[in-house]
């Protein structure tokens, strides 16, 4: 029979696995996984509020901020405050992420192929229906008990 429990430790041995890969990958260029997930946020719309970015990496504001501390030192990102509103803080990338762009995608994007060519595409409309069902009961259900708990 299957249960939570067998789909559970599934998704925990595709998350270690993943995570083992990409942590292997982000070390030939000095960065690492979640820096990768803010570098791919920028790439498609630089200049991002440091509050957006945090809501889309579901990260809290000390931990994006960490990121981008780290990020910055490593000259991969700036930070800028807004001209129309002193108290906003943008993200922008610099050069040196912007040269790293085609290689770093290029390198997710195989990976992603690799993983799903066997799956035809109603294999991966499933999939995808299914996860976005468990993310949204995750936001719905789980993360409200956290926040309830503080």
């Amino acid at each position: 029979m299957h249960t939570f429990r067998t789909s559970n430790e599934l998704m925990g041995k595709i998350h270690r696995g993943m995570r083992r890969f990409y942590e292997y990958q982000m070390k030939k260029y000095n960065i690492t996984p979640p820096q990768f997930e803010v570098l791919i946020s920028l790439w498609s719309e630089d200049g991002l509020v440091l509050s957006e970015l945090s809501k889309r990496l579901s990260r809290d504001g000390p931990t994006i901020t960490g990121i981008i501390d780290r990020m910055e030192k490593k000259e991969l990102v700036r930070r800028e405050r807004s001209t129309r509103d002193r108290r906003i803080i943008q993200v922008y990338l610099s050069e040196k992420a912007l040269e790293m762009k085609e290689a770093l995608v290029h390198l997710q994007q195989t990976a992603g192929s690799d993983i799903i060519n066997d799956f035809t595409q109603e294999d991966l409309k499933m999939l995808e229906s299914l996860l976005s069902k468990l993310l949204a009961n995750i936001e719905q259900k789980i993360i409200p008990r956290m926040n309830h708990h503080k």
